[in-house]
């Protein structure tokens, strides 16, 4: 199947510069999990409120992908799991998916953190990193490393 447009999947833990990395790299539409939560006054921890942030989200990609517009989609995306279900998802609709990994030493990604405008409490980024799993070569069509030592 002929592949007309992407989908660049940003993963990385909160403070790793997901945002900047975009604004800097990747001038196309974007879908963050983020700005829905906040657009919808849900929080983070909102298990059933998380729900309805996929769902919109769902809805939000499939608008961009049934008229095949490239778009970066945005979220922490730590998990293979996590990942796969979205992958899947892109790649039913023709979609090429590159994830873009973004990665910085602890005290940087803390310090980037605290000057953030919605800070995540550091108990929940220690929780995160203890669920990370590096995406792999074989979840997408290509997969860029941004790694930062500073």
């Amino acid at each position: 199947e002929e592949v007309t447009f992407d989908v660049y999947m940003i993963a990385g833990l909160p403070g790793t510069g997901k945002d900047t990395y975009i604004h800097n790299n990747l001038p196309l539409p974007v879908l963050s999990l983020d700005d829905i939560r906040r657009e919808h006054k849900i929080s983070p921890t909102d298990k059933k409120g998380n729900g309805q942030v996929i769902q919109l989200a769902k809805e939000k990609a499939k608008e961009f992908m049934r008229v095949k517009k490239s778009f970066v989609f945005n979220g922490t995306n730590i998990t293979s799991d996590m990942r796969g279900k979205w992958i899947a998802l892109f790649t039913d609709y023709g979609a090429r998916v590159r994830i873009v990994y973004l990665e910085v030493p602890y005290t940087t990604m803390l310090s980037q953190n605290a000057q953030r405008e919605h800070k995540v409490p550091e108990l929940v980024i220690d929780r995160l990193i203890d669920k990370l799993e590096i995406p792999s070569y074989k979840e997408a069509h290509d997969i860029e490393y941004v790694i930062s030592s500073e």
